[in-house]
């Protein structure tokens, strides 16, 4: 009985002291979060204030640095009953002088001449530009005090005027770069990213500075000033491993375009490989290593400090240009890890960023009321005597959950590595894999396999037959990979690499027939044995290729050897060599003409069939540079992504040529211009295009385009917008080479054409004795769709005379006169002889 009152009043008690504590828990959480509510209330400006200033930011407040240059000046500011209206000029955004007119006019309306503030206070360094040379205009007499100028020059001749002082935000390069080296000090080199603004030049100074300290390490720069977006991404992927990238102030591109720090950090995350430093603020957590950068909320404090010392009284000429403001080094710890590098190789003053919080840390104000509430939990638990069952099927739980996620750990792990359809190596892990495992010295075979006619697999026979026959020949060459010591991967879709070590192969070697009789593996279906073959394309090693070079140099010999047949091998040869550097030859070539005036442009008439007269003329680009002909260097344009550019001159020398002859008091006829289907991608053609036509007066009925028979049936919501901007414009559309590619006319009812030009190809074969009636055919259904048809490449009298019976509207080709200058295209008379 005496056991059994005891414990009843134990069990009592430890309820009744749970409960209470439960309730001082409960109480202690209302606390916490009064407090949190009472943090969160933010004070705005200053309440009745003794003094102000005015804040001129050279941005906006979406800025990567106004937050913490708005916290300094608020620390400094406030306690000292000073408050600050701002005003953005928002430079980044607008930087034309047209857009600082206009911030000018608007400045002088809002704030006149500045004598409702105490002193000035500019952040960056076109805020202080605009002060110093509209002061006088402005007639601005208050105090100037800057902070964060790039510019040391700018900023020391600044403080030399009256009333003005400030401080240099310096661009720690020399700090960063020893940051980088300090981390991996075997890096082989430095690439500063910059651009030619006054900051982008201070900056890669400053690297260069730096570059002494280092002699044996390799400088070189990306100056995003000369090169485009996309050409800026290319060099990005091309950094190879060993050196380190030095993010600089780089914004602007070489087609005048200006991006935001997201922008540009996103590229360089995306297309960089190797470490990245920065020596400015912004970009923390977003994927870069780290830098050494000012404390910009600590420089703005200062100034804000300065500025009361002046309104009390003291002399701006008083303080000298400040230099000093403290730096912080900062570290991201996720990037850190990703390179192998421990808390222990950082600086101990450095800021983490993305650093996980100890239990203590993340939970140091809850951790009290947690304790309570657990304690109460413990002394209720024990009451109810279940603390050592629940404590041992906790610890069961536990481990369960501990074994399932370290299996599925390992089942990502192999996932993110392998194909998961075919199992075996991706891609990525494979040339991840290539460019780890093979040096220079490495003997090797890179092979680029593809499925000879597998499209027609699928179509003929559905993707469950195709799949399945994937699946088996898979199988085999993992089985043969991992028996011989290769490495296989699926490079994508029905393609496959493989790599072969200690092996320079040949066309014959027995390696290659094994390959090629995996590849013929046959699969029965119904009545029919299903079989395939496969091209093989072969890079081996040579001392000094790259082995992301090797995997294209196998590409380009598996395109090598589908021309060739299909169903064999070929080897990267030296003639390919030869051929990628007459393409490099032309290229430079075409670089030189489009900064030198190299291109011209010849007429061929278009005559009316009936009448003779001069309908019209087809433009054709010609290059200045001897042996240049278009057959060598369109291929290439089109290849190296600047057809547009041709695009451009054209349309600009034949708008310009309309002018010439209007002045000679010519009478002028269409020209019809070729746009090219790569040209899709330049957005900004129809506005160029219409800007000519306005500038020079030209009607657009006097301009065609003639647009290829493949851009009209791929009928991409992109090409359906170009065709309908062309039409609102009043450009007449030609569809050029029809009947090159399809057999089928029913398209013509729909397409927005005005005129169809029938290739010369349908010409020779059809305007032929039994087959002509095909074409009258063809004319006639033109015709009955409200089309008119040009026929090209007409070269003999009788074709001519033949195709006027037939009622072609226009007749173009040798017959009459080939492509001429512009000169004798306007006087040329047609004549049938």
């Amino acid at each position: 009985m005496k056991r059994k009152n005891f414990l009843s009043k134990t069990r009592n008690v430890l309820m009744t002291l749970g409960f209470a504590l439960i309730l001082t828990a409960v109480a202690m959480l209302a606390g916490l979060i009064a407090h949190r509510e009472a943090m969160n209330e933010t004070e705005v400006g200053v309440v009745n204030p003794a003094h102000r200033v005015l804040f001129i930011s050279s941005y906006n407040p979406n800025y990567f640095s106004y937050d913490e240059q708005q916290k300094g000046l608020e620390e400094a500011l406030y306690p000292a009953d000073v408050d600050y209206d701002v005003v953005y000029m928002d430079a980044k955004k607008h930087p034309e002088e047209s857009d600082l007119d206009d911030f000018r006019e608007f400045f002088k309306n809002r704030y006149g001449d500045c004598s409702a503030y105490e002193a000035v206070i500019t952040a960056d360094d076109d805020a202080l530009h605009f002060m110093l040379d509209n002061r006088d205009e402005l007639k601005v007499n208050a105090p100037i005090v800057f902070f964060g100028i790039n510019d040391y020059d700018f900023a020391v001749k600044a403080v030399k005027e009256p009333g003005v002082t400030g401080y240099f935000e310096g661009d720690f390069v020399n700090e960063t770069v020893d940051l980088a080296n300090s981390l991996f000090p075997n890096a082989s080199g430095y690439v500063a990213m910059h651009d030619e603004s006054a900051a982008g030049t201070a900056d890669v100074n400053g690297f260069y500075q730096a570059a002494a300290l280092y002699p044996k390490k390799r400088f070189s720069e990306l100056n995003t000033a000369e090169m485009t977006d996309k050409e800026l991404k290319a060099k990005l992927e091309n950094i190879t491993q060993g050196n380190i990238l030095l993010f600089m102030t780089s914004y602007a591109d070489s087609e005048g375009n200006q991006y935001s720090l997201e922008n540009r950090t996103d590229s360089i995350i995306k297309h960089c490989h190797v470490p990245v430093f920065r020596n400015y603020m912004g970009s923390e957590g977003s994927g870069i290593f780290g830098g050494v950068s000012l404390n910009m909320q600590a420089q703005a404090y200062e100034a804000g400090q300065t500025a009361i010392e002046i309104i009390n009284g003291t002399d701006p000429s008083v303080f000298p240009l400040g230099t000093q403001t403290e730096s912080r080094t900062w570290v991201d710890w996720n990037v850190m890890e990703k390179y192998g590098i421990s808390e222990s190789q950082i600086p101990a003053d450095a800021v983490f960023i993305n650093r996980p919080e100890s239990f203590l840390e993340k939970y140091r104000n809850i951790l009290p009321v947690v304790v309570v509430i657990l304690l109460a939990l413990t002394l209720l638990i024990i009451a109810a005597r279940c603390s050592v069952a629940v404590g041992r099927i906790n610890n069961a739980e536990l481990k369960e959950s501990q074994d399932i996620l370290e299996k599925s750990r390992e089942v990502l792990i192999y996932s993110t590595e392998h194909d998961e359809f075919l199992d075996l190596l991706n891609r990525r892990t494979a040339t991840e894999y290539l460019r780890k495992n093979l040096t220079m010295k490495s003997e090797f075979s890179v092979i680029m396999a593809d499925l000879d006619g597998f499209n027609n697999i699928n179509e003929t026979y559905g993707h469950s037959m195709a799949d399945e026959l994937l699946i088996e020949i898979a199988a085999q060459l993992r089985d043969t990979a991992d028996r011989e010591g290769w490495i296989a991967a699926r490079y994508g879709g029905d393609e496959f690499l493989i790599m072969i070590p200690n092996r320079k192969l040949t066309a014959t070697s027995a390696e290659v027939e094994i390959l090629l009789e995996i590849f013929r593996t046959q699969a029965k279906v119904g009545d029919e044995v299903l079989g395939v073959s496969t091209s093989l394309g072969i890079s081996v090693s040579d001392g000094e290729t790259s082995t992301d070079q090797h995997i294209l140099n196998a590409e380009m010999a598996l395109k090598e050897a589908k021309l060739r047949g299909k169903n064999c091998a070929f080897i990267y040869a030296e003639e390919m060599k030869a051929r990628a550097k007459e393409e490099n030859v032309i290229r430079g070539k075409l670089l030189e003409a489009f900064d030198n005036d190299g291109f011209y442009m010849l007429y061929q008439p278009q005559i009316d069939s009936d009448t003779l007269e001069l309908h019209g003329f087809e433009a054709l680009v010609r290059m200045k540079e001897p042996g240049m002909y278009p057959g060598k260097f369109i291929p290439v344009a089109e290849k190296s992504g600047w057809i547009w550019r041709i695009g451009r001159i054209t349309t600009q020398l034949v708008i310009e040529q309309l002018v010439k002859w209007r002045e000679e008091g010519r009478e002028l006829k269409p020209v019809s211009i070729n746009f090219s289907s790569n040209q899709l991608g330049d957005s900004g053609y129809l506005d160029f295009l219409a800007d000519l036509l306005v500038k020079h007066n030209i009607p657009a009925d006097l301009i065609e385009i003639e647009i290829t028979e493949g851009i009209f049936l791929g009928r991409s919501a992109e090409a359906e917008e170009l065709f309908r901007r062309f039409k609102k414009l009043g450009i007449t559309l030609l569809m050029d080479d029809f009947g090159t590619g399809y057999s089928s006319l029913g398209y013509l009812t729909y397409i927005p054409v005005d005129v169809i030009k029938l290739d010369k190809s349908l010409v020779d074969a059809y305007l032929v004795e039994g087959k002509d009636l095909f074409i009258s055919d063809v004319i006639k259904l033109v015709h009955d769709l409200g089309k008119k048809m040009i026929i090209e490449g007409v070269e003999h009298k009788w074709q001519y005379e033949r195709l006027r019976e037939f009622g072609a509207d226009t007749i173009q080709g040798y017959y009459f006169s080939k492509p001429i200058p512009a000169e004798e295209a306007i006087v040329f008379k047609a004549s049938v002889e």
